[in-house]
């Protein structure tokens, strides 16, 4: 491959066993309402493991989840916290079941949930546990990738890039195809999202011609392929390219580069990007529509981070 390339683009042993539950009426019913929503098939199997858990331990109580009480909820959290020792991850189970009783239409899980919400129960974990990056930080993580002894690694540092530029999530970029790119206006069609609703994204000139110069050498250039191909000509794969870059920082935390107390993670990309976007004042709703958030309320998160008020504080000093 061209060398200018790399100038364009970087068992919790101690959980308790739970008997877990056949698929029966109420993850059926489950099932039917989220598809009825168009809720994507990997998301629905996520939350059908959370809610098997959940029928696991009804059946315990002998009760069914029509008719649990408020002390019942209140001893589900606890087993999740105590016996099955998951932390904060506890907020999930408390989204699933409160999307699964209003899809159902059951109303015995809402006095619980106002209790909750009137006591900030789980207000505590809404918090996003990973930090931003910026391009500075971005740039040593692409170096790190580059350097590495792999043949992938100028696919891999590409796809990155593209992360960074488009704001996308790892399964949108890997689900790229020929059909979904304008390479004269640098500009791709987004489909496989989270909300299944189609959106565009751009990326830089660099970026462009480095993905010119790459799909020179694409096994495949069917309509309907990927942009970005495994040795095989297939898609990569998504805990693939998360493995790469989770080495890549840890590489750069050893090497004091980056602050080892910094949680930096693949999704710190579209943070980082929406952040970046904010700070040059490009207007809230549009940044909404460009990452493909389905509620403001989550660009908002990204408005009011800790990395843009530092950055307004200090220019707030910096004019004192």
């Amino acid at each position: 491959m061209n060398a200018n390339m790399k100038d364009l683009i970087l068992v919790n042993t101690g959980r308790s066993k739970t008997e877990i539950t056949d698929e029966n009426k109420w993850i059926a019913q489950f099932r039917e309402e989220r598809e009825f929503d168009r809720i994507k098939e990997n998301t629905i199997k996520s939350d059908i493991s959370r809610l098997k858990v959940f029928l696991a331990f009804c059946k315990k109580l002998d009760k069914e989840p029509d008719t649990l009480n408020r002390s019942e909820f209140t001893k589900f959290f606890n087993y999740l916290e105590n016996e099955r020792k998951l932390g904060n991850s506890v907020i999930q189970y408390f989204k699933l079941l409160k999307v699964f009783y209003r899809v159902l239409r059951l109303h015995n899980f809402k006095e619980f949930e106002t209790e909750c919400k009137e006591r900030r129960r789980f207000s505590k974990f809404e918090v996003k546990h990973y930090d931003s990056i910026d391009s500075k930080i971005l740039n040593e993580i692409l170096k790190a990738i580059l350097q590495h002894r792999s043949r992938s690694n100028l696919r891999d540092a590409l796809m990155i890039r593209m992360l960074w530029d488009t704001g996308c999530r790892v399964s949108e970029v890997i689900g790229i195809t020929y059909e979904d790119c304008d390479f004269k206006e640098a500009k791709f069609r987004i489909r496989n999202t989270k909300s299944s609703n189609e959106r565009f994204v751009v990326c830089s000139s660099d970026t462009l011609n480095a993905l010119k110069e790459y799909v020179k050498y694409n096994v495949n250039t069917g309509n309907s392929d990927p942009i970005f191909q495994s040795i095989r000509g297939g898609p990569v794969r998504r805990g693939w390219l998360s493995q790469v870059y989770r080495n890549a920082v840890v590489k750069l935390k050893e090497q004091g580069k980056i602050p080892k107390n910094r949680r930096v993670v693949v999704h710190s990309l579209r943070h980082g990007r929406a952040v970046e976007l904010l700070n040059k004042g490009v207007p809230i709703e549009v940044v909404k529509e460009y990452l493909g958030h389905s509620s403001i309320e989550t660009t908002l998160f990204y408005a009011h981070s800790k990395e843009r008020t530092n950055i307004l504080l200090n220019t707030i000093k910096k004019n004192l």
